[in-house]
């Protein structure tokens, strides 16, 4: 909801969201099928995205180099540290131990990979006991976090190629809140930006079913001004469905695996800079809350010690316990889903809440 009081910016702000719709027109209403021969991909990790296919690793399967599907937690012929322990571990080292004592973890991609980083121990730890991470008696491809100090709830996140989803169904088969995509930039040279074309129509249904909601963006933004139309264009989406967020808009920026994204080569440093020109754009014309979407290799590779402090994480691993070593709220836990109300496999995802 735009906040009436920031009456200073409001005339600037409804310009702008009128140059974003000039921007996103043209952008073609595509199923998630890898449909485009010049932009083309797997189905598991792209969602068709008009002129240039835009790939979810994002709030779908992890892209870059992400957490392996859950229940493969070791590489055969590897003896690295078992994810179970060396999160905790490397979490209590940053919280207890001396910034000048360096420490690193081990973890596993999707791709089968192994990798080490170093922790950043000014970063807030994952404080989460890894043995309670557990699979939900109530439903046995859920996931849960069983520990009396914290209320857990089950979600889904979802875009355009999700196809139509009965929220009812959802509803009753347990689900409580969802990240819904409201656009996206194609990660071709053109970086043409779009609206997720059932956005508007998932915001609503989701509301009248009674869920709690939180929005994402997939971002290919170059620069701060890029990040900003993308914020623009979620902002009109999300305005224009009438409905107010439960949950924060997610920034999601994005690294394509296998294959030529425009933002591939991006830096940390412009990273950053871009997250908090996103957020600036968000807070200050609305009522919305920005974080963001990551997972352990981004941590490793892409976000700076200054966004993974200053943000709240919507985290993905498919690991049985999730790797990393730094604070989050949501887990995505899975793609492999299967829902009541939506045909295809679902991202599925957990809400950790202090009591």
């Amino acid at each position: 909801m735009i906040n009436n009081n920031k009456t200073s910016i409001r005339w600037t702000l409804t310009a702008a969201l009128l140059a974003a719709a000039v921007m996103t027109a043209g952008c073609a209403s595509q199923s998630g099928a890898n449909t485009s021969a010049d932009d083309s991909a797997q189905e598991s990790t792209v969602k068709a995205a008009g002129e240039d296919q835009a790939q979810e690793g994002g709030a779908n399967a992890p892209a870059d180099d992400s957490a392996q599907e859950a229940g493969e937690a070791s590489q055969e012929g590897e003896a690295k540290a078992p994810a179970e322990d060396s999160a905790q571990e490397a979490g209590e080292a940053a919280q207890e131990g001396s910034t000048e004592d360096k420490v690193y973890l081990d973890y596993i991609d999707a791709w089968e990979e192994w990798h080490t980083m170093e922790v950043d121990q000014t970063v807030p730890p994952n404080i989460y006991d890894p043995k309670k991470f557990v699979a939900d008696e109530r439903n046995p491809q859920w996931l849960t976090y069983d520990d009396p100090a914290y209320t857990v709830l089950q979600g889904i996140d979802i875009y355009e190629g999700t196809g139509e989803i009965d929220w009812k169904a959802v509803a009753d088969a347990g689900y409580s809140f969802a990240f819904i995509r409201v656009g996206y930039r194609g990660y071709g040279q053109a970086g043409k930006l779009c609206e997720d074309y059932r956005a508007v129509e998932n915001l609503r249904a989701a509301r009248e079913a009674g869920f709690k909601i939180g929005a994402y963006f997939f971002s290919q933004a170059l620069n701060e001004e890029e990040a900003r139309q993308e914020a623009l264009t979620a902002i009109k989406v999300i305005e224009e469905s009438g409905v107010e967020l439960d949950l924060p808009l997610m920034y999601d920026p994005e690294v394509i695996k296998d294959d030529d994204g425009r933002a591939n080569d991006i830096t940390r440093e412009q990273v950053a800079l871009n997250t908090e020109a996103f957020r600036e754009t968000v807070e200050s014309a609305t009522d919305f809350t920005v974080d963001i979407y990551s997972n352990l290799p981004w941590e490793d590779k892409l976000f700076d010690a200054k966004t993974l402090t200053n943000f709240d994480i919507w985290y993905a691993d498919y690991e049985k316990i999730p790797q990393s070593p730094y604070h989050f709220s949501w887990l995505q836990y899975s793609n492999k889903g299967e829902v009541p109300g939506i045909q295809g496999d679902v991202d599925l995802d957990l809400w950790i809440i202090p009591n």
